[in-house]
């Protein structure tokens, strides 16, 4: 199929020329080519004049402005280095000797890649100003890291001290003061504070400075936009001009039937490689594009391709991302229709390409709220994939084809593996995946893929002025990604494996895992380094689950330990919210991957408890729920998460005077229109069409318990959602709880 795609574009390109001559054209005439073409040349006093073409103009173009781009970079780069303070004096005197910007930049930024080991795929900027506002934005998460380490020491039941790795969190109320890192490890080389305050708000992202709204420039100045940020993103085959001489040199007409717009579908495709690939991503994306473009199925389907527009479909406010134009939530409904459509027919699924579809339908839902869907689907792909043998490493043969082959398989497998993972934590569960079954490599990580560009794209395209251009490194940000999933699966064994009990030590040993995770995360991904959509949800990512990790301990100490499950939970929280108020500053929070809604809920769950015990203010909880509110039209289980934080601080008789939930009930109430009202007991009750597995409100006719009632205090583990699962930890009267190494907080 591949060849004969091939084939027949070749002929038609042979067939008509790419550039008319001005006459031929008026005639709408089939033109040689020649100077002059023949039917010019047939007629009297006919002037042959061929026009230069638009795409080779814009082509010129875009080549002066980004010469321009590299002279403003290079001098901006050396009005940095003459501010900063080890510096100065030597670009100083370079100036003087009279070298270039060029020889000058090039030697700072050598020595930059040096002193850092990043091999020169660093970032960069065009402007200093730039480079002060985003370091602005990314300070409050780069000190994340950045207090002193504290090595807490602990005993298991046999008496033999344990000592937990630096990188820890100093204890509750401890010492406040921090060390600075090294700056000299510091590739960005962040200068003084100069840009606004995040207490000053703000209107627009950092990174790019298009605006929100689609339209807000010029139909021509969008359309450059849209192809080069498509160009960038998807590759030089993508984003080029429909000319009407020439075939459009994708196939992807072939591959929807909701839409006949190529240009939409590459759109939304490139929406979805911006902001959500690669974490999660069971899909190779240069193999899918090249399939994409080409017209093979081996690595691209229908199916497939309508899945991932469903997703690129919540970052686009474009009528034509809607099932219904006038109706935001159904952004992606008509393409996820197809897509079932298309599964539903299959009658083998042991394909990659549906393995790959399941697992971006699975987000998508989980995007939605609809997180019983969800889980099913990222369930239906973790089993093929296991059937399909796609954890088991193949005999890789000296050929390009077995290398295509295993880096596909390799991508497929741990994509649905890690959603797993997510899922499974997120609800406590035992995964799919059992414990000791050895696992496939990883992806390769491939040098031009890493060092391939990143840029903010939008429904109005990518800013063709950019703030900065950052390298994408996504297979380091995927490698690093599967290696915390393979923890976050460790741990769920830990927590919830039959037959055995949980123990402060096993606790400690896997806490003891993510933090060396973290402390060998490499260098390029590390805040500061780089902070592209995926870097950021990463970081996230980890205190996500290590909030999760100690978070049915909350009311519990560990015995001869300094580790606190209340602090590590409060500490992992605020980490949470630093994270996305960074994320907020740099892109807003209308673009966020599909799983960042979780870790807001989440987050603000350990805010509502930290200022039910008067442990800490309302601040972080009023910046949650502004955070949720700001991510509900593009994720449709944030409406969901402002409920349930809604309904707990009302059951727990949280009294905070937080006037964002009064504003929400009212603009909640007002957006429901003929739809049913339901009361505050109504809130986040699960249905019998789809069980909604973040349901706090549970009463015995949703959940028998047992026979007869509970005692109070009989239980000390803190769990708000009683649908999930519980860490089997012995709680009886009869000393268990201590000789696991807990007890019960006074």
């Amino acid at each position: 199929m591949e060849g004969s795609a091939n084939s027949k574009r070749r002929r038609g390109l042979g067939v008509v020329t790419p550039n008319a001559c001005t006459e031929c054209r008026k005639k709408r005439a089939k033109c040689d080519g020649n100077t002059p073409c023949g039917r010019c040349a047939s007629q009297k006093g006919i002037e042959c004049v061929y026009e230069v073409p638009v795409r080779q103009s814009k082509e010129h173009m875009r080549s002066e402005i980004e010469q321009l781009r590299t002279q403003q970079r290079q001098s901006e780069r050396v009005l940095a280095a003459l501010v900063s303070t080890d510096r100065s004096e030597q670009v100083l005197d370079q100036l003087r000797s009279g070298e270039t910007l060029e020889s000058i930049t090039h030697k700072l930024d050598h020595t930059t890649s040096e002193s850092s080991g990043g091999g020169g795929n660093v970032t960069t900027f065009s402007r200093l100003s730039d480079h002060q506002a985003i370091g602005q934005a990314l300070k409050p998460a780069r000190s994340i890291g950045s207090s002193p380490a504290s090595t807490l020491a602990f005993s298991d039941s046999s008496g033999v001290p344990h000592t937990l790795p630096t990188g820890t969190w100093p204890a509750w109320g401890g010492s406040s003061s921090t060390e600075m890192p090294n700056e000299d490890a510091d590739m960005m080389r962040w200068d003084p504070d100069t840009g606004p305050s995040p207490e000053q708000g703000h209107t627009y992202p950092l990174v790019g400075g298009w605006h929100h709204q689609s339209g807000s420039e010029s139909d021509s100045t969008i359309q450059n936009a849209r192809g080069y940020g498509q160009e960038t993103i998807l590759g030089i085959p993508f984003g080029m001009e429909e000319n009407p001489n020439q075939e459009h040199p994708n196939q992807n007409e072939t591959w929807t039937r909701v839409t006949s717009d190529g240009a939409l579908v590459e759109h939304l495709m490139a929406l979805y490689f911006c902001w959500e690939y690669p974490t999660f991503a069971s899909l190779s994306k240069e193999h899918f594009l090249e399939d994409f473009r080409t017209g093979n199925e081996r690595h691209c389907s229908a199916l497939l391709v309508n899945a991932l527009l469903a997703v690129g479909c919540r970052f686009s406010e474009q009528g034509e991302a809607r099932a219904n134009p006038k109706d935001s939530n159904t952004k992606g409904d008509h393409f996820f229709a197809e897509a079932l459509r298309l599964l539903n027919e299959q009658q083998d699924r042991h394909v990659l390409t549906t393995i790959q579809a399941l697992g971006l339908m699975s987000i998508r839902e989980a995007s939605c709220g609809r997180s019983s869907d969800s889980l099913f689907l990222s369930g239906q792909s973790i089993r093929l994939a296991i059937e399909m043998g796609l954890h088991l490493d193949i005999n890789v043969a000296d050929s390009k084809e077995s290398e295509i082959e295993h880096a596909v398989r390799s991508a497929t497998f741990w994509g649905a593996f890690s959603l797993d993972q997510a899922w499974s934590l997120s609800i406590g569960r035992l995964p799919h995946f059992s414990r000791d079954t050895k696992l496939a490599t990883k992806p390769a990580i491939v040098d031009h893929v890493e060092s391939s560009a990143w840029i903010p794209y939008t429904d109005d395209g990518a800013p063709l002025e950019r703030s900065c251009t950052q390298p994408s490194n996504v297979r380091s940000v995927y490698k690093t990604f599967c290696e915390l999933s393979e923890i976050v699966h460790k741990s769920l064994y830990t927590l919830y494996s039959p037959g055995t009990h949980v123990t402060s030590k096993s606790l400690l040993d896997i806490y003891t895992q993510y933090l060396k995770w973290y402390d060998s995360i490499p260098t390029t991904l590390r805040l500061g380094h780089n902070f592209t959509p995926a870097v950021l949800f990463a970081h996230m990512y980890y205190h996500y689950a290590i909030l999760l990790l100690f978070r049915p301990f909350i009311k519990l100490d560990i015995v001869s330990s300094g580790v606190s499950p209340r602090d590590v939970c409060s500490q992992a929280a605020s980490a949470i919210s630093t994270l996305v108020n960074s994320y907020s500053q740099l892109y807003t929070l209308r673009r966020t991957p599909s799983f960042v809604p979780y870790f807001v809920l989440t987050s603000s769950i350990a805010h509502v408890v930290t200022l039910g015990n008067a442990r800490g203010g309302p601040e972080l909880l009023k910046q949650g729920i502004a955070d949720l509110k700001e991510m509900t039209g593009c994720h449709g289980f944030a409406i969901r998460a402002l409920d349930i934080l809604r309904y707990l601080i009302r059951h727990w008789g949280v009294n905070a005077a937080i006037h964002s939930l009064d504003d929400l009930e009212e603009e909640r109430e007002e957006g429901m229109g003929d739809r049913e009202r339901e009361g505050e007991r109504g809130l986040c009750r699960p249905k019998s069409t789809s069980l909604n597995q973040f349901c706090p409100n549970v009463e015995s006719v949703d959940v028998v318990n047992g026979i007869g009632s509970v005692g109070q205090g009989d239980n000390p583990l803190f769990w708000p959602f009683p649908l999930q699962g519980r860490p089997l930890l012995d709680v009886g009267l009869g000393g268990e709880l201590e000789s696991g190494g807990f007890r019960v907080l006074p």
